[in-house]
């Protein structure tokens, strides 16, 4: 009997975690028409594109993160630069609202997704020129280092000249490392993901209601 007891509750959590999961699949198609990339995604419900807890009434509502991270994967998946349409089924059951409203809630959404990155990356290129700053002097320092040993290579070898030449050989590295990061790598991906979230505000969305039981 306490095994039978033990054993149900586990075995009901398991079907219950099991549904969450189905209900969190987005399926996402894609197909080409016109020099366009067709993206297909389809919700079990509404309240998997629009946030549930979001009081706000269309189209104000905002996406869920689901919703959010599955429409910028997918349309990321494409060429940038290539117009893209998308297509978002939801049922039709519990009425979802006005067409056009689902469809300016997703844009609304991603302008505002948009104001946050721009004002991510005005941050972002102010601690890219402080890290430009600091590369510039250290390797100022770094000069003076070497200039100062070529006078004085006895120094050089010494136990102080050892340390401080570790010291800024470290300090050069971390420092144009960083810089390289923040404009090669970091900027690049700000200005995709600004490039992406464009792409989808001018989007041509289409919703469509799907029966329930389709």
């Amino acid at each position: 009997m306490y095994r039978t007891k033990k054993y149900l509750p586990q075995c009901r959590y398991e079907i219950i975690y099991q549904q969450e999961i189905d209900m969190k699949v987005i399926d996402a198609t894609y197909r080409q028409e016109n020099d366009r990339t067709i993206v297909n995604l389809r919700f079990k419900t509404k309240d998997q594109l629009l946030d549930p807890d979001d009081p706000s009434p269309l189209p104000q509502k905002e996406l869920t993160q689901e919703a959010e991270d599955a429409i910028l994967n997918n349309a990321f998946a494409g060429r940038l630069t290539k117009p893209i349409t998308l297509e978002i089924q939801i049922p039709d059951v519990p009425d979802p609202g006005p067409v056009m409203d689902i469809t300016e809630a997703i844009r609304r959404h991603f302008r505002y997704v948009l104001t946050e990155h721009k004002r991510d990356t005005a941050i972002f290129i102010r601690e890219r020129r402080t890290a430009l700053a600091f590369t510039v002097f250290n390797i100022l320092i770094a000069l003076l280092y070497v200039g100062y040993a070529y006078q004085h290579e006895e120094w050089m070898t010494s136990n102080a000249g050892i340390i401080i030449g570790g010291i800024i050989l470290i300090m050069n590295w971390a420092t144009i490392w960083d810089t390289y990061e923040y404009f090669i790598f970091d900027g690049r991906e700000k200005s995709q993901r600004k490039k992406l979230l464009n792409k989808i505000i001018n989007a041509e969305i289409n919703v469509i209601l799907y029966p329930k039981n389709g």
